[in-house]
């Protein structure tokens, strides 16, 4: 369930971090632009549908809006700093396999220091001191290096991937605490990960209910989302430009709608 959150995290970060993004005038890359695909498009629509109707409108969001309704912000947050602490060690490897010797470093402080002084990461000191949670993934690292995000793929429960994001989140799995969890500690975790995100878009569940098609919706927020992330914010001008009309295009279909 790490990524049971689906659709409602993506359309939140098209809208909300696309624009914030867009609005400074970030500096051009010289990378080219990553075009995405999706040759397995029958095969992800199938298991949208599965993912959005039979599991998260009857019984994934119900969930969720009681759960933020009833437990306190601040308990959900000791929560999640528990276990984004929990990402530092694989984040600090990633950094310094692409030579950021500084943002590795900060990982490595903030672990160390979150975990003892923070108790297990339950107060995240180091962030309210200045130094701020910057997780790397494999899968970025692969990106580093040449590597495509590959093809798009929606799984069952898991929710919208890519080939580059699966494989580089099992490499991760191996550089985590994480791996000396049990069975069950580990559904927990996946659990209250998707539980925190999936209530912190609430409010955008009506941009994904009134879209003309969801699976394409979620298909281009995620990729979207993926590039922004890769690119630390500052894609390339390009990508920006295919960004921005794309978003021009989805909310002139929504006025339409």
């Amino acid at each position: 369930m790490r990524r049971v959150v689906t659709a409602f995290l993506m359309s939140a970060v098209m809208l909300s971090t696309a624009s914030t993004t867009m609005a400074n005038e970030a500096e051009a890359f010289d990378e080219p632009y990553q075009d995405f695909s999706d040759p397995f498009e029958g095969f992800n629509r199938s298991m949208w549908n599965f993912n959005y109707n039979y599991l998260d409108k009857p019984l994934y969001r119900p969930v969720t809006h009681v759960y933020a309704e009833f437990l306190p912000f601040g308990i959900r947050e000791a929560m999640n700093n528990v276990i984004r602490n929990l990402e530092e060690p694989a984040s600090f490897a990633n950094h310094l396999l692409q030579g950021k010797v500084e943002r590795a470093s900060n990982n490595l402080v903030r672990f160390l220091f979150n975990s003892s002084f923070g108790i297990f990461g339950i107060f995240d000191l180091m962030g309210r001191s200045g130094v701020q949670r910057d997780i790397e993934e494999f899968g970025d690292v692969m990106g580093f290096y040449g590597v495509p995000e590959g093809p798009y793929v929606m799984l069952p429960v898991l929710g919208p991937t890519t080939v580059r994001k699966e494989v580089g989140d099992w490499v991760d799995a191996f550089a985590s605490p994480l791996t000396n969890l049990t069975f069950a500690e580990q559904v927990i975790k996946w659990g209250l990960d998707g539980l925190y995100k999936r209530a912190s878009v609430i409010e955008q569940e009506p941009l994904l209910d009134n879209s003309l098609d969801s699976y394409t919706f979620v298909k281009d927020a995620y990729l979207q989302y993926r590039l922004y992330r890769f690119y630390n914010g500052k894609p390339p001008t390009s990508s920006k430009q295919d960004i921005d009309s794309a978003l021009e295009d989805y909310l002139d279909e929504l006025e339409e709608y």
